[in-house]
């Protein structure tokens, strides 16, 4: 039994020695295939990679640097509402050795001209009537007004206001004529059916001018139809005998293209604002509304009238059909000259805007805008003045402060010299401290946008 059962034992042993080499053979061949077939994939991968050259790293290109461009540039002044007062009137007048009584608003005016000199073109608006016939009182001045106005280094008027229609159609032609024949261009109001739209070859720019009033009624008075003559005065409103509150976008947005399509560069539109904006420092919801609409039709100097103070400079990018556009909103520059009291009344603004023109490829843009203070003394409002030769006077409003600082005038008192420096704050409050020509030099802007 021993023996049988050695002989099993022998025999298990084999068995499994055998099958031991067998598995072993199987795991060396299996193995020794797939290392082959590894081996095969790297050197078909390397084959592949020495076929086909490794990529060169992708470079950021080098920004193209914009060239030096071949620039003119041109500066249009524009200033606020002459506003037609008695007082003003009055203050102008002196008797000759003849008994005759004339009017001289050449040193009212003054203080404008040094904000004047250097543009090539100026403007101001006119809310007021000119005759030579008649008592003057609010909103109607001599004749005489329209010369001093050129002599001052004005060469363009806005006629459009709320009070052009005071005298009538009558009184509405004869201002326009009287500003014509003293040299002056004028913008919305026309003496006759001809009305055509102005346009100014400025150094080379093509600058247009629009302008529209929102109605005929100034203050409580009754507003006056111009429905037998629609074509003397442009209008803001189609109902401004009524509401005043529905803007004819129709109109001016022709106006716009006609002339973009006569070959404008830059468009400028003054709009004389309702009584409802009237000594807001902010402009109003029916402001900002006219003016996105404005700038969006191609309009690219907006300018505001009729609040009777100072409100913000806007400086827009806007984005037009056509490509983007630099543009200004000088929602009120105020009170070029009036008698007013009330607060912030008695300070306004040159707005100084520099249009540049490639001399090379004809591109147009606005460049610059910045803003000059003035101040309206009225010297019975000081009673520290000793003998005043004069009730009335614009004065350019840091040159004053600067002639009483250095003892070469003193044209203020101390009164009037604390509230002209005050003055000089409060624009920048309210217009933006960045467009002080003086303490910030304004604001500078690019192109291409």
């Amino acid at each position: 039994m021993k023996n049988n059962e050695n002989g099993l034992f022998t025999g298990f042993l084999y068995v499994l020695l055998v099958l031991l080499a067998v598995g072993l053979g199987l795991l060396v061949f299996f193995n020794f295939r797939a290392n082959e077939q590894q081996q095969a994939e790297i050197e078909a991968a390397e084959e592949a990679a020495n076929a086909t050259p490794t990529p060169e790293p992708t470079l950021t290109p080098e920004p193209t640097a914009t060239p030096n461009r071949n620039t003119e540039t041109i500066t249009l002044a524009i200033a606020g509402d002459l506003v037609g007062q008695a007082g003003l009137t009055t203050d102008a007048q002196s008797t000759g050795d003849d008994g005759s009584v004339r009017y001289d608003f050449s040193q009212e005016l003054a203080g404008v001209q040094g904000a004047l000199a250097e543009a090539d073109l100026a403007m101001c608006t006119l809310v007021s009537t000119l005759t030579d016939s008649g008592d003057y009182d609010s909103y109607r001045m001599p004749q005489s007004l329209a010369p001093a106005l050129r002599d001052a280094g004005f060469d363009l008027v806005n006629a459009a206001s709320d009070h052009i229609m005071d005298r009538g159609l009558e009184g509405l032609a004869e201002t326009v004529n009287t500003l014509k024949n003293s040299g002056l261009a004028v913008v919305g109001a026309y003496a006759d059916a001809n009305r055509s739209l102005l346009m100014a070859n400025v150094n080379g720019v093509k600058v247009a001018f629009l302008s529209y009033t929102y109605g005929t009624a100034g203050g409580t008075s009754e507003p006056v139809s111009v429905a037998d003559n629609s074509w003397c005065l442009d209008l803001l409103t189609t109902d401004y005998m009524t509401a005043k509150e529905t803007v004819d976008y129709a109109k001016i947005d022709g106006d716009v293209a006609a002339v973009r399509q006569a070959g404008a560069d830059i468009v400028v539109c003054f709009v004389y604002w309702w009584d409802n904006t009237q000594y807001y420092t902010e402009p109003r919801t029916n402001q900002t509304e006219v003016a996105d609409h404005l700038l969006e039709a191609g309009v690219d100097i907006l300018v505001g009238g009729g609040v009777k103070v100072p409100q913000p400079i806007e400086v827009r990018t806007v984005e037009r059909a056509d490509g983007k556009a630099n543009c200004v909103v000088c929602y009120s520059l105020s009170n070029l000259m009036s008698c007013f009291s009330d607060t912030y009344t008695n300070i306004s603004a040159v707005a100084n805007i520099e249009i540049s023109r490639d001399v090379d490829d004809g591109d147009v843009w606005i460049s610059a805008v910045s803003q000059r203070p003035l101040f309206m003394l009225d010297t019975g409002d000081y009673e520290d003045y000793i003998d005043p030769e004069f009730k009335y006077r614009l004065l350019d409003a840091r040159e004053a402060v600067a002639d009483r600082q250095s003892g070469t005038s003193f044209i203020l008192s101390d009164a009037a010299y604390e509230a002209a420096q005050t003055g000089i704050t409060d624009l920048q409050t309210l217009m933006g401290e960045e467009y002080d020509e003086e303490q910030a030099g304004g604001v500078s802007l690019e192109y291409p946008y």
